[in-house]
């Protein structure tokens, strides 16, 4: 990753001035190679990414589970499947309300049910090699107690949308979020977590100081996100584009992490690779779209990664 000094970040002094330093760095950029803050190139990508292997089966590429939607936001549910079955996870449940069911079954056969009620029964999450909650669930019947069963698993989980509210109302709930979860909030969201902000540049402090105490990594969405892990340093994502500002695009974000830990990779790893796909997807549908919706841009996410085999750098 080249290093990244000055990040540009709204809201701060525009006279803050950016500058990327090459992988070659001499004695003279010392303070470059301590900087915390480091570009995503496609030379990491190329890296982190497991090829499919002969013999490899649906069992070899994880069960994702994901808790999403309410009779009014099915399609966030809908949408938060679509990420995951487009990111390659071999198996994907999806647990909304009895009266999105036939939605499911029509738009996504390749998708599972699984009835909320089921969630508290005993054992039953330990089915899952990755969780996801939030896109939708709005004001989801048992949701603390639902979460609480997900944070008693120890293992990481993957919080967005609604399930920051639930945190925000229940800040016991928060000390007990499993190590190397992965949170991926907007801006008010963020807020709503850790407190109101005046600038980006704060935020991102915050997100750093929150990720090395709680051992978590946070993904502060904007055109260019930031990746921040448990050490405090930040991975900047260059992909992505105007194109893309459609409702939507989170949920299906949210998909993706799942779906990255439930095929194994850790939850910096799947932060990266989510972020990176997802621009890209809308990246090349901007080649010939000028808005493109979170749906293709789901589709589009096998294609762009097939092609990182196909190019030379």
């Amino acid at each position: 990753m080249s290093v990244f000094l000055n990040a540009y970040l709204p809201d701060t002094d525009p006279s803050s001035k950016k500058q990327v330093v090459d992988r070659g760095l001499t004695k003279q950029s010392a303070e470059a190679a301590a900087s915390p803050y480091k570009l995503i190139e496609l030379a990491d990508i190329r890296g982190m990414v497991k090829t499919r292997m002969p013999f490899s089966h649906k069992g070899t590429y994880g069960h994702a589970l994901l808790i999403a939607g309410a009779e009014n936001t099915m399609g966030a549910a809908l949408l938060c499947a679509k990420g995951a079955l487009y990111a390659g996870a071999g198996l994907v449940s999806l647990s909304i309300p009895a009266q999105g069911l036939t939605a499911l079954n029509c738009a996504l056969p390749e998708a599972m049910y699984l009835e909320r009620s089921q969630l508290l029964r005993s054992r039953i999450l330990d089915n899952y090699d990755a969780i996801a909650i939030g896109p939708g669930i709005g004001r989801m019947s048992g949701s603390h107690a639902i979460m609480a069963e997900i944070f008693a698993l120890k293992q990481p989980v993957v919080l967005d949308a609604d399930a920051f509210a639930i945190l925000s109302m229940h800040p016991d709930l928060f000390h007990l979020l499993p190590k190397d979860s992965v949170l991926s909030p907007h801006v008010k969201e963020f807020d709503g977590l850790f407190g109101p902000h005046k600038n980006w540049w704060e935020r991102l402090q915050t997100a750093r100081t929150e990720a090395k105490k709680r051992g978590i990594v946070i993904l502060l969405k904007n055109q260019y996100t930031f990746i921040i892990d448990h050490e405090g340093d930040v991975c900047i994502n260059q992909t992505g584009n105007p194109a893309m500002s459609q409702g939507g695009m989170g949920d299906v974000l949210t998909g993706m992490l799942a779906a990255y830990l439930a095929q194994g990779y850790s939850a910096k790893a799947a932060a990266v690779l989510s972020c990176y796909f997802h621009g890209k997807a809308g990246d090349e549908l901007s080649m010939t779209h000028f808005n493109v919706t979170a749906s293709q841009v789901a589709l589009q996410i096998p294609i762009s990664v097939k092609s990182l085999f196909n190019k030379e750098d």
